[in-house]
């Protein structure tokens, strides 16, 4: 990957993220960046409920989708915040991790489209989903939408995304958390 990329992900905002225009498993990411901001509220409960939010919504059945890796950098950004729920953040990222590097072994991201040169040609018009009009038109959408072209490359970024969070996201754990944080490196070598 890049230096592009990683500048991305380390500098992107999460305004800057079209998830009206990107999906999860069950619909659009639009309320995402409510969720993203609930990581870091005082009430642990509220935390706990956007992790698992999050979660359900970018990993399915070892399965990754168009929101996931966007979703995967400001979840290890979070990491570096205080008061977040660092133990639910790190087991997220291991399911994710541990999905993408399934989905690796069975299509592989070298398989990604040489169209799709960093994270961000992700989403451009070719790649994102019409704006949106209903929900039956959605419903339509889910119907027609194929996602060959640029499912290997939501592996890849994924995957990439991890690497590069790696070497700045070992903060001070606990260890339960550090036994997580553990097992992530070990996907990622």
């Amino acid at each position: 990957m890049s230096g592009t990329n990683d500048a991305y992900y380390f500098l992107v905002g999460v305004n800057d993220i079209p998830w009206n225009r990107i999906v999860h498993w069950y619909g659009r990411a639009t309320g995402f960046p409510e969720l993203l901001a609930e990581l870091r509220a005082a009430d642990l409960t509220k935390q706990e409920y956007a992790i698992n939010k999050i979660l359900v919504n970018i990993e399915h059945q070892d399965g990754i989708i168009m929101a996931t890796p966007f979703t995967l950098i400001f979840l290890f950004r979070s990491l570096s915040l205080t008061g977040v729920n660092k133990l639910g953040i790190l087991k997220a990222i291991l399911k994710v991790v541990k999905a993408a590097k399934f989905q690796d072994g069975f299509y592989g991201s070298e398989n990604a489209s040489p169209e799709i040169k960093n994270i961000q040609d992700l989403i451009t018009e070719k790649y994102l989903w019409p704006e949106f009009e209903s929900e039956e038109q959605d419903e339509l959408n889910w119907e027609e939408y194929s996602y060959a072209e640029e499912y290997c490359s939501w592996i890849k970024y994924t995957l990439d995304i991890a690497k590069s969070f790696i070497g700045v996201w070992s903060v001070n754990y606990n260890k339960e958390e550090e036994e997580v944080a553990k097992q992530i490196l070990q996907l990622m070598k």
